[in-house]
């Protein structure tokens, strides 16, 4: 999982919510692409907190998705995951964003905690310390 489409974590409530910001990209990729990403990726913050971010997970499906007219390049993101049935080895996620007070996308998300990915590795690949201490994850925890 590559981070950089995210521009903040803004906070992690383990077993509730994670919260994070960021802006439209302006890209050749359907945005509607990215943001479902932009979601998912809030989502594994939740779930990475489960196990002390020290676990890699993988995005295993998108049960729903839908996005709504009136989002432009660049405009700032709010992005929000909630817990649906949330365990250490995988969790479904509610997740929103938002411009605004305008909900611009959302959907239903599932991941799975893998343990890791890469045999013989002794840290995560997908909370890489360079991740967790540019974003500083443990401070944004509740």
């Amino acid at each position: 999982m590559r981070w950089l489409l995210l521009d903040e974590v803004v906070a992690i409530r383990r077993g509730e919510f994670a919260h994070t910001r960021s802006r439209i990209p302006e890209t050749s990729v359907t945005v509607e692409l990215l943001l479902m990403e932009m979601m998912a990726q809030t989502g594994a913050l939740l779930l990475g907190a489960e196990k002390d971010f020290q676990e890699d997970l993988v995005f295993a499906k998108i049960e729903e998705a839908s996005f709504h007219s009136g989002f432009e390049p660049d405009q700032k993101i709010e992005i929000r995951a909630v817990s649906d049935n949330l365990r250490p080895e995988g969790a479904w996620f509610h997740a929103e964003v938002h411009t605004g007070s305008q909900k611009i996308a959302g959907g239903r998300f599932f991941l799975i905690n893998v343990g890791r990915l890469v045999p013989n590795q002794t840290k995560p690949i997908t909370f890489h310390e360079n991740f967790m201490n540019h974003f500083q994850i443990r401070r944004k925890i509740q």
